[in-house]
């Protein structure tokens, strides 16, 4: 989560810590598994009416906040990707 928060920071981008209790993504089971992971997501305080409801549409998806998750993502990723594989443990 610091190296989220530290890269939306740096790359001027608003960024919040919000657990999706009752959702699950593709980082539960690297946590299960005591992997260090993060879900990227763009989700507002009403996810549970829409996840997985009739209103969780494609059309509600907005593709700038899918271009700033990538472009947070593929910024954690070169960072990562430049430390020893156990810096994050």
């Amino acid at each position: 989560m610091a190296l989220a928060a530290e890269k939306a920071e740096k790359m001027k981008m608003a960024f919040g810590h919000a657990p999706i209790f009752g959702g699950d993504s593709d980082s539960s089971s690297f946590n299960a598994k005591g992997i260090p992971s993060v879900t990227i997501h763009g989700l507002t305080n009403e996810w549970r009416r829409v996840l997985h409801t009739s209103n969780d549409q494609v059309a509600k998806v907005h593709p700038e906040s899918v271009y700033l998750g990538y472009r947070l993502a593929l910024s954690m990723i070169w960072t990562l990707d430049s430390e020893p594989c156990d810096a994050s443990r």
